[in-house]
């Protein structure tokens, strides 16, 4: 076949040749592909490949072919409507000033906001978490009881059937609404949407006051309608949200601020606070404190620091101190002094002391290679989901689109409608077991009401969970009848006919208490194997069905509980396979549901060390930490050869612009050089231009940030020639100028100056932060704008970034890609091969003690004694100690020898002459 040269394909072989090349425009090399019609993209492609000599073949290595175009194509189009944060901090004159008026008490009473608002955000969330908790208890108790209570043993069922159905529906229908008709946003688990807000791109609405309530109001609605889904995932954006929204000191949507304090109005710190945020969901959901906050490590936060992880550890402490206090004052407020904290598990039947985990679990070296086999199980069905789900997905959207309130409402009905009657038939349906012989009724002893049960376990223990629940009531609740006879219970309606994280909890720790008391250790309960088939089967059908409906829905409780089954099934095979060799070695069932659980959840969402902290957390399955890293690890491994994660997955559907971390950055990056990518035709805005100027700018572009200078940039530009770059500012910065006046002036008048005093400086600055209110649309404001203000002029000099990032047009990529990825940047320009320098800098001249002796230098001018002892630098009195002989100069002496004492003397620096000329205003600082 022959195809016609494109003109494209000229540059593309030229390129590959090594020849220097132009950028590609205004949008970079994204807007080139964006605004490039496809077919033209196909055959520029094409023929590139074809020219390019066979002996720089190796050069395309990162290249797309021509079947993949499409699809990257599609993917660059969706990226153009996000924007993103910019985490690099204010660096403009108005900024310097109030930083350099800050005093030492000012950084200490900020830091000390900051553990503040940490345990803030754990105790708020603490209360939210039991709140939603105490709504599933009461959503559940009420179906499965008014089920309960319409069946009838050896009737039909079928209105039973009516009553589960229409309650599951009525609760699902909330869930729904919440999604379709008051915030779309609180859809799903949320945990894409935080980990792509955490990466740097604007989300509009997800951290929205209505969002938190749709989202933790809906989750509570969606696990009561009995839909496979767990709480944790919504737990994380709410806990996003509750971060967010308590770090702003106001919020957007209730219309109000605070004045005192006002710290933390800036994209870095919300993110920070975010983060945390998700830490503490995580916590509160599994009531694990440390897997909260090596989550957010792992999987959400793409920017961490040692503060943030400190203020994270105290933050998920205090959210989850307080859910334990709120149960145990909701169970028993009246023995609160003596109630035992710490013994109960977030998926444990019976407290720590009652089971005894340290009987319960245990492995033998020669199950490493079964545990192995089980990570790779767990990963190949992770993938498979990831996979099926991305089909259900593509066809969701087909004929179930977000737009579509009516029919994404319906969807979930349906959803709930197929699940309730699944579970109901296969509840109904259930063959029927004796119950065990430890839990049965017995004539031996009688209570008081003379109902023949013995609550003596065997071994003396009577008493589980909170010291409240007896062997009739663990039978009650556990082995129930429904529709079998008397002393039989359900085989299939103990896992299908129970709340999802109960069947979880189930399947891991049923009959613990019986094993380690009863005087036969090998009699461990034994689910049958249809039932564990069965289970299996449907929940991870409808657990792919399910994620991604319009409803709040987590994917780690329905993750958990399918591996748990799918363990209980390997454990069951290596028992059988044990015992035929006649060998008396006891298989743990319990360890092989774990494992399970752990595999399939790793196998789902890829994360490895959160994963077994809080799999061992929640479970009590410490001991068996060695075996749980060997199945992680296979999981993601094997996982991570046939997909990529659930939640990376639905990033890249969404079309998001997600960095992920250099090494992972890909290899065309390494290729090319910066300026074969970057934006060449540049729209700049002047430091004094006319307020109608930039009004049209804004209105005839959608760029989030301008470059500043002085150089006329029109017809006869051309593109790709430097320009002198004296600022960079952004479109949101703008905007606040436009909408509150200022800056401008009339240049036939005597100018004003935009603030007399640190007070107005200060309020100026509060004025002009995006957080907590945003600023409105360019036509909105320009509306508002009379013809006179249009015709002023505006001054930008003391609002721009003055030192925005740079890097070299000959750069590598990759190269810019870590500056920007490292960073947070949201924008960088490009500079010349070969730029001018006037220094250096080294790792030494960044230290402490050097940046605070140049300060003490320009402070030159006031006598050392005037400083108060909180406006002293930091005490640097600690000895010297060398790593070898001949570290350092032995003549230096160190700092506590007699050379450095004699080289220490308080100068009297009154009549200095150096410094008498210090700065005093914007400019002068900048010249100085």
């Amino acid at each position: 076949r022959r195809a016609t040269m494109h003109p494209g394909a000229g540059e593309n072989l030229r390129r590959a040749r090594g020849a220097p090349v132009r950028g590609r425009g205004h949008m970079g090399g994204a807007g080139k592909y964006i605004e490039m019609d496809r077919l033209d993209k196909v055959v520029n492609m094409e023929e590139g490949s074809r020219s390019v000599h066979k002996g720089r073949a190796e050069m395309l290595g990162g290249a797309l072919d021509t079947a993949q175009a499409d699809k990257a194509h599609a993917r660059l189009k969706r990226m153009a409507a996000f924007e993103s944060h910019d985490y690099d901090p204010a660096d403009n004159d108005l900024e310097e000033d109030a930083r350099r008026a800050r005093k030492h008490a000012d950084y200490k009473a900020e830091e000390q906001w900051k553990w503040a608002m940490s345990v803030l955000i754990g105790v708020v969330m603490g209360f939210l978490a039991f709140t939603v908790d105490g709504l599933i208890k009461k959503f559940n108790g009420w179906k499965y009881a008014a089920t309960t209570n319409a069946i009838s043993p050896g009737g039909s069922g079928f209105g039973a059937w009516i009553v589960f159905v229409i309650i599951s529906c009525l609760l699902a229908a909330v869930a729904g609404g919440l999604v379709s008709y008051v915030e779309p946003l609180a859809a799903g688990s949320g945990i894409p949407e935080m980990k792509t807000y955490l990466n740097g791109v604007h989300l509009r609405g997800l951290l929205r006051f209505k969002t938190l309530a749709a989202k933790l109001g809906g989750i509570a609605f969606t696990i009561g309608s009995g839909l496979i889904a767990g709480k944790e995932g919504p737990f994380v954006h709410g806990g996003g949200l509750v971060g967010g929204g308590l770090s702003a000191f106001g919020s957007h949507s209730l219309g109000f601020r605070t004045k005192k304090p006002s710290h933390f109005r800036n994209d870095a710190d919300k993110r920070d606070f975010v983060a945390i945020g998700t830490a503490v969901g995580v916590a509160v959901a599994f009531g694990a404190p440390i897997g909260g906050m090596l989550f957010t490590v792992e999987e959400g936060a793409s920017f961490h620091t040692t503060g943030m992880l400190w203020r994270g550890f105290l933050a998920t402490c205090s959210g989850v101190l307080t859910t334990h206090w709120l149960h145990q004052l909701d169970f028993d407020a009246l023995d609160f002094a003596g109630a035992k904290f710490g013994v109960h598990r977030d998926f444990g039947l019976f407290t720590d002391d009652e089971a005894n985990y340290s009987r319960v679990f245990w492995w033998y070296f020669w199950e490493v290679p079964i545990f192995a086999a089980i990570g790779c199980m767990g990963g190949l069905l992770g993938a498979l989901f990831v996979n099926v789900n991305v089909r259900i997905t593509m066809w969701r959207q087909r004929f179930i689109p977000v737009s579509d309130k009516y029919r994404r409402h319906a969807e979930v009905l349906f959803v709930c409608f197929v699940t309730a009657t699944i579970v109901f038939i296969m509840m109904a349906g259930s063959p029927c077991q004796p119950i065990p012989s430890a839990y049965a009724q017995s004539a031996a002893s009688a209570d008081g009401d003379g109902n023949g049960v013995s609550d003596e376990l065997p071994g003396g223990v009577a008493a589980f969970e909170y010291g409240v629940e007896t062997r009739r009531q663990i039978r009650d609740q556990y082995f129930r009848g429904l529709f079998c006879d008397e002393g039989e219970y359900s085989s299939y309606g103990q896992l299908f006919f129970a709340p999802l994280a109960d069947s979880l909890k189930l399947l891991i720790h049923l009959g613990e208490v019986y094993e380690q008391n009863g005087s036969n250790e090998t009699r461990q309960h034994l689910f049958t194997m249809d039932a564990l088939i069965t289970y299996f089967l449907f929940m991870y059908a409808l657990m792919t069905w399910t994620y991604g409906i319009g409803a709040p829905t987590g994917l780690f409780v329905p993750s958990l509980a399918v591996g748990a089954a799918g363990g209980q099934i390997v454990g069951r095979v290596v028992r059988a396979m044990v015992m035929s060799t006649g060998s008396d070695i006891v298989v743990d069932l319990h360890a092989y549901a774990v494992m399970g659980a752990a595999s399939m959840l790793g196998g789902t969402t890829r994360m490895t060390i959160s994963i077994t902290v809080l799999v061992m957390e929640t479970t009590g399955s410490m001991q068996l930490i060695i075996p749980l890293m060997i199945t992680i690890f296979f999981a993601k491994n094997i996982g991570d050869r046939y997909s990529m994660g659930i939640y990376d997955t639905h990033i890249k559907i969404r079309g998001a612009p997600f960095l992920n971390e250099p090494e992972y950055a890909g290899v065309a990056a390494d290729k090319l050089k910066v300026a074969e990518v970057m934006a060449d035709s540049l729209v700049t805005l002047k430091p004094v231009m006319r307020v109608r100027d930039l009004v049209n700018a804004l209105t005839s572009t959608s760029h989030g940030a301008f470059p500043v200078t002085v150089t006329d940039v029109g017809d006869g530009h051309e593109s790709g020639q430097p320009i002198e770059l004296h600022g960079s500012i952004t479109r949101n910065l703008l905007l606040k100028m436009l909408t509150h006046r200022v800056a401008m002036f009339d240049p036939e008048e005597p100018r004003e100056v935009i603030y007399e005093n640190a007070e107005d400086r200060d309020a100026l600055l509060e004025k002009l932060k995006q957080i907590p209110f945003k600023s409105p649309g360019v036509d909105q404001i320009a509306s508002t704008l009379t013809t006179r203000e249009m015709e002023l002029s505006i001054d930008l000099t003391n609002f721009m970034q003055r030192h925005p990032f740079i890097v070299h047009a000959d750069a590598r990529l990759s190269r810019a890609y870590r500056l920007f990825r490292t960073m947070g940047l949201r924008h960088m320009y490009i500079t010349p091969s070969k730029p001018q320098i006037i220094g250096v800098v080294t790792r030494k001249d960044l230290v402490e003690e050097s940046s605070a002796l140049t300060l003490g230098e320009k402070a030159a001018d006031l006598s050392y004694e005037e400083l108060t002892e909180s406006e002293r630098g930091a005490s640097h009195d600690l000895p010297f100690l060398p790593y070898y002989t001949g570290n350092v100069d032995a003549s230096d002496g160190g700092a506590f020898s007699e050379q450095a004492s004699e080289r220490v003397s308080h100068r009297n620096v009154s009549g200095t002459e150096a410094f008498s000329k210090l700065p005093t205003s914007p400019s002068q600082v900048r010249d100085y």
